[in-house]
Protein backbone atom coordinates (compact mmCIF):
# COMPACT_ATOMS: atom_id res chain seq x y z
CA UNK A 1 0.00 0.00 0.00
CA UNK A 2 1.36 3.40 -0.96
CA UNK A 3 1.82 6.07 1.68
CA UNK A 4 0.57 9.59 0.95
CA UNK A 5 4.20 10.66 0.48
CA UNK A 6 4.81 7.90 -2.06
CA UNK A 7 1.65 8.84 -3.94
CA UNK A 8 2.67 12.49 -3.99
CA UNK A 9 6.11 11.55 -5.38
CA UNK A 10 4.50 9.32 -8.01
CA UNK A 11 2.24 12.20 -9.11
CA UNK A 12 5.18 14.62 -9.25
CA UNK A 13 7.20 12.14 -11.33
CA UNK A 14 4.26 11.62 -13.69
CA UNK A 15 3.73 15.38 -14.03
CA UNK A 16 7.40 15.74 -14.99
CA UNK A 17 7.04 12.97 -17.62
CA UNK A 18 4.00 14.77 -19.05
CA UNK A 19 5.82 18.11 -19.07
CA UNK A 20 3.29 19.49 -16.60
CA UNK A 21 4.76 22.25 -14.47
CA UNK A 22 4.72 21.32 -10.77
CA UNK A 23 3.48 24.33 -8.82
CA UNK A 24 2.66 24.99 -5.20
CA UNK A 25 -0.99 25.08 -6.26
CA UNK A 26 -0.79 21.58 -7.77
CA UNK A 27 1.03 20.40 -4.66
CA UNK A 28 -1.80 21.74 -2.48
CA UNK A 29 -4.48 20.15 -4.68
CA UNK A 30 -2.82 16.73 -4.61
CA UNK A 31 -2.12 16.91 -0.86
CA UNK A 32 -5.75 17.87 -0.18
CA UNK A 33 -7.09 15.08 -2.37
CA UNK A 34 -4.74 12.44 -0.96
CA UNK A 35 -5.70 13.42 2.61
CA UNK A 36 -9.41 13.06 1.85
CA UNK A 37 -11.18 9.83 2.64
CA UNK A 38 -14.49 10.71 1.01
CA UNK A 39 -15.96 11.21 -2.44
CA UNK A 40 -15.28 14.72 -3.69
CA UNK A 41 -16.73 16.70 -6.54
CA UNK A 42 -14.31 19.04 -8.25
CA UNK A 43 -16.25 21.91 -6.68
CA UNK A 44 -15.81 20.48 -3.16
CA UNK A 45 -12.10 19.80 -3.75
CA UNK A 46 -11.72 23.38 -5.02
CA UNK A 47 -13.49 24.72 -1.91
CA UNK A 48 -11.17 22.73 0.37
CA UNK A 49 -8.03 23.72 -1.53
CA UNK A 50 -8.98 27.41 -1.36
CA UNK A 51 -8.97 27.17 2.44
CA UNK A 52 -5.20 26.67 2.14
CA UNK A 53 -4.53 28.73 -0.99
CA UNK A 54 -7.27 31.16 -2.11
CA UNK A 55 -5.47 31.78 -5.42
CA UNK A 56 -6.10 28.26 -6.80
CA UNK A 57 -8.46 28.36 -9.78
CA UNK A 58 -11.16 25.83 -10.55
CA UNK A 59 -9.47 25.17 -13.91
CA UNK A 60 -6.26 24.10 -12.16
CA UNK A 61 -8.25 21.76 -9.92
CA UNK A 62 -10.02 20.25 -12.98
CA UNK A 63 -6.74 19.71 -14.84
CA UNK A 64 -5.07 18.20 -11.78
CA UNK A 65 -7.92 15.82 -10.90
CA UNK A 66 -8.04 14.69 -14.54
CA UNK A 67 -4.31 13.91 -14.38
CA UNK A 68 -4.82 12.02 -11.09
CA UNK A 69 -7.55 9.98 -12.76
CA UNK A 70 -5.43 9.27 -15.85
CA UNK A 71 -2.52 7.96 -13.76
CA UNK A 72 -4.73 5.86 -11.50
CA UNK A 73 -4.50 7.83 -8.25
CA UNK A 74 -8.16 8.90 -8.43
CA UNK A 75 -11.25 7.00 -9.50
CA UNK A 76 -14.04 8.94 -11.17
CA UNK A 77 -17.54 7.90 -10.14
CA UNK A 78 -20.86 9.05 -11.51
CA UNK A 79 -23.66 8.46 -9.03
CA UNK A 80 -27.07 9.15 -10.53
CA UNK A 81 -27.50 12.46 -12.27
CA UNK A 82 -25.28 14.49 -9.95
CA UNK A 83 -21.78 15.78 -10.55
CA UNK A 84 -18.96 13.30 -10.95
CA UNK A 85 -17.16 12.48 -7.74
CA UNK A 86 -13.61 11.32 -7.23
CA UNK A 87 -12.17 9.00 -4.63
CA UNK A 88 -8.67 7.78 -3.87
CA UNK A 89 -7.69 4.55 -5.58
CA UNK A 90 -5.23 3.58 -2.86
CA UNK A 91 -5.47 2.84 0.84
CA UNK A 92 -8.93 1.28 0.52
CA UNK A 93 -10.05 -2.25 -0.15
CA UNK A 94 -12.83 -3.14 -2.52
CA UNK A 95 -16.12 -1.57 -1.53
CA UNK A 96 -19.57 -0.80 -2.87
CA UNK A 97 -21.75 2.27 -2.37
CA UNK A 98 -25.06 3.32 -0.85
CA UNK A 99 -26.16 6.62 -2.41
CA UNK A 100 -28.83 8.85 -0.88
CA UNK A 101 -31.04 10.31 -3.60
CA UNK A 102 -32.14 13.15 -1.31
CA UNK A 103 -28.90 14.61 0.07
CA UNK A 104 -26.30 12.85 -2.08
CA UNK A 105 -24.52 11.21 0.88
CA UNK A 106 -22.37 8.26 -0.15
CA UNK A 107 -21.72 5.41 2.26
CA UNK A 108 -19.11 2.79 1.44
CA UNK A 109 -19.72 -0.80 2.46
CA UNK A 110 -18.49 -4.30 1.84
CA UNK A 111 -20.44 -7.48 2.48
CA UNK A 112 -18.86 -10.89 2.00
CA UNK A 113 -22.16 -12.53 1.02
CA UNK A 114 -22.56 -10.11 -1.90
CA UNK A 115 -19.04 -10.89 -3.05
CA UNK A 116 -19.71 -14.63 -2.79
CA UNK A 117 -22.99 -14.39 -4.70
CA UNK A 118 -21.37 -12.41 -7.51
CA UNK A 119 -18.66 -15.04 -7.87
CA UNK A 120 -21.33 -17.76 -7.88
CA UNK A 121 -23.37 -16.00 -10.57
CA UNK A 122 -20.27 -15.45 -12.70
CA UNK A 123 -19.23 -19.09 -12.32
CA UNK A 124 -22.73 -20.34 -13.19
CA UNK A 125 -22.51 -18.40 -16.44
CA UNK A 126 -18.92 -19.50 -17.07
CA UNK A 127 -17.89 -15.88 -16.74
CA UNK A 128 -14.51 -14.81 -15.40
CA UNK A 129 -15.23 -11.88 -13.13
CA UNK A 130 -12.53 -9.19 -13.28
CA UNK A 131 -14.25 -6.45 -11.29
CA UNK A 132 -17.64 -5.13 -10.39
CA UNK A 133 -19.36 -2.02 -9.12
CA UNK A 134 -22.46 -2.08 -6.96
CA UNK A 135 -24.39 1.09 -6.24
CA UNK A 136 -27.58 1.03 -4.21
CA UNK A 137 -29.80 4.12 -4.37
CA UNK A 138 -32.29 5.10 -1.70
CA UNK A 139 -32.87 7.52 1.15
CA UNK A 140 -30.51 7.66 4.11
CA UNK A 141 -31.67 7.60 7.73
CA UNK A 142 -30.83 11.29 8.26
CA UNK A 143 -33.10 12.35 5.40
CA UNK A 144 -35.86 9.96 6.47
CA UNK A 145 -35.69 11.25 10.05
CA UNK A 146 -36.08 14.93 9.19
CA UNK A 147 -39.26 16.35 10.75
CA UNK A 148 -42.04 16.60 8.21
CA UNK A 149 -40.23 14.32 5.82
CA UNK A 150 -42.42 12.35 3.46
CA UNK A 151 -39.62 9.86 2.98
CA UNK A 152 -40.13 7.47 5.87
CA UNK A 153 -39.21 3.87 5.28
CA UNK A 154 -42.14 1.66 4.23
CA UNK A 155 -44.35 0.87 7.20
CA UNK A 156 -42.96 3.73 9.28
CA UNK A 157 -44.67 6.90 10.31
CA UNK A 158 -43.08 10.08 11.63
CA UNK A 159 -44.46 9.38 15.10
CA UNK A 160 -43.70 5.66 15.27
CA UNK A 161 -40.91 4.67 17.67
CA UNK A 162 -37.78 3.32 16.03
Amino acid sequence: MDSPGQVLQRVRDEARLRNVRWTNQRQTIVETFVASDDHLTVEELHRRVRLTDPSVSAATVYRTINMLTEIGVAIKRQFGSGSATFERSFGKGHHDHLVCTMCGAITEFNHELIETLQEEVASTHRFVLKSHRLELYGICALCRDKPGSETEAPGESPTAPR
